[in-house]
């Protein structure tokens, strides 16, 4: 049972009581959203020329690109690429500006293509690939800091728990005072004092402005996709392929928020963490069809289902406090929720390409073109327990997401056994909502390779410079929050090493 010492009741008479605008608190479509926006990925030599492998073949990126490609191997090959990645993040909050650097190293993908001759007339050569891709590294860290008049995090715990409906007698019922325990976070806020119950709902535990906040994110995990594939060569003119893809989450962010107030009546300070764990298993089918309309000149088609995948969260949550002298009594300083468990299902973007390369003359190179359409506002939330909010959930993704057209293009030149690559991919802004954000990309690569008879190796460095947005909390007027406003610098080398059996 909370001890309270100082009465509240003077300075919370004009807080406003509000609902919060979802089910608990949180838009799944950013969810949705950032395990299904793919950069670049694949080998080196496909990284080098922007992603424009639509309709070319030879290359381990063809499993996961266009299986169509595989149809171009005359003998087997293995291939693997390490990725070395750097981000540069700068952040701006209520006027201040941070600035975070980080680094780290991954495996971009790792491939075995069998390769053998066709049993009739018709299929010269049928050929089988199983290869690993990180279709998105989710590495990302930043932090904010800045001093706010208008609003403190504990707003937006007033307006959860009123939002929740329970009784101050409820989330006495959901606390531990052993262990320090609640069994839901509006108890966790409660039971650290950060709300008090005001008349019919709850209002914050500290009114003093100004709130000096600060806070850190950090992302890691990846998603991963494994690529059983089968392309068929026919006559040297049509190849066509299939590709089965297994797709692996793993994901963590970590969230850090602190506040102090300066003028203070009843906190010095106080801090949030939370940790969010999520895992899933996914699969989707993919087809493609490579056309050579010239003897210089293939076109290329590819389509990829949407991947049905199967989620599971779990989130730690805690808060530390540090109160004022003769304010209130408590046992805990620190107090935490018990992790909560959440299992949906998330449904991604239809994806399908459409390219086309030109060899160059004397075969000194070629050149790569595609457009790449993707279905973000075909996004979805399942949850057989929670239909409609699910279904909610749905229909805002397909109310702030918008479908996109990607554009990709590569230019490979050769001599002798050396090679020269570069490449730009566009990626469209998929944000169907202007908050002044511009959250389009444009990544720039070049690379290098070598090629002999009995091995390869290539190089390839890819930058971008991109904006996003992140918000530490949310209140139901616009203008009591703010948003901390993104500046992000990436870029990645990969190399890939191969070698033919």
């Amino acid at each position: 049972m909370k001890k309270l010492i100082l009465s509240f009741t003077a300075f919370l008479s004009s807080v406003a009581l509000v609902q919060a605008q979802d089910v608990a608190g949180h838009f799944y479509g950013e969810d949705a959203f950032r395990f299904s926006q793919y950069s670049n990925y694949g080998s080196a030599r496909s990284l080098g020329m922007g992603g424009a492998f639509t309709a070319l073949g030879g290359d381990a990126s063809s499993s996961i690109v266009n299986p169509a490609g595989l149809g171009f191997y005359n003998r087997s090959e293995f291939s693997i690429s390490p990725v070395f990645r750097n981000l540069t993040t700068t952040s701006t909050y209520l006027g201040n500006t941070s600035s975070n650097k980080s680094s780290n190293f991954g495996l971009g993908q790792a491939s075995v293509v069998f390769s053998k001759p066709g049993r009739n007339g018709k299929i010269k050569r049928s050929n089988f690939g199983i290869s690993y891709n990180t279709l998105v590294n989710f590495h990302n860290e930043h932090s904010y800091s800045g001093a706010n008049q208008r609003s403190s995090m504990m707003d937006a715990f007033a307006e959860e728990a009123n939002s929740s409906g329970a009784t101050p007698t409820d989330l006495d019922n959901e606390f531990d005072p052993i262990t320090g325990y609640t069994d839901t976070r509006e108890s966790m806020y409660y039971q650290a004092y950060l709300i008090n119950p005001f008349e019919d709902g709850y209002v914050v535990g500290e009114p003093s402005f100004p709130v000096n906040q600060q806070g850190s994110v950090s992302e890691s995990g990846n998603l991963g996709q494994l690529n059983l594939s089968y392309a068929a060569n026919l006559g040297d003119k049509t190849y066509l392929g299939a590709s089965l893809g297994l797709q692996t989450l793993n994901y963590n962010m970590v969230t850090y928020h602190y506040e102090n107030f300066p003028q203070g009546e009843i906190f010095e300070e106080f801090a949030i963490t939370d940790d969010l764990i999520v895992s899933g298993f996914g699969a989707n089918l993919s087809l493609g069809a490579i056309f050579k309309a010239s003897r210089n000149i293939n076109i290329g088609v590819n389509v990829t289902t949407p991947t049905v995948l199967g989620a599971k969260e779990t989130l730690y949550s805690s808060v530390q406090i540090n109160q004022l002298p003769n304010t209130f009594e408590t046992d805990f300083s620190t107090i935490e929720s018990l992790p909560g468990d959440f299992n949906y299902k998330v449904s991604s973007p239809l994806r399908a390409n459409v390219g086309a390369s030109y060899m160059l003359p004397k075969k000194i190179g070629m050149l790569s073109v595609q457009a790449e359409y993707v279905g973000y506002r075909g996004m979805g939330i399942k949850n057989k327990d929670l239909s409609q909010w699910a279904d909610e959930q749905t229909n805002a993704i397909s109310n702030y997401y918008k479908n996109v057209v990607n554009i990709k293009g590569g230019l490979e030149l050769r001599k002798s056994s050396f090679r020269l690559r570069g490449g730009l991919n566009y990626m469209g802004d998929p944000i169907n909502v202007n908050d002044g954000v511009d959250r389009s990309k444009l990544i720039v690569s070049g690379g290098l390779g070598y090629r002999s008879p009995k091995f390869f190796i290539d190089a390839a460095y890819s930058a971008n410079t991109f904006d996003s947005a992140y918000t530490p909390y949310s209140l139901s007027n616009a203008e009591d929050f703010d948003s901390s406003l993104i500046s992000s610098k990436s870029g990645n080398l990969t190399f890939t090493i191969g070698t033919f059996f």
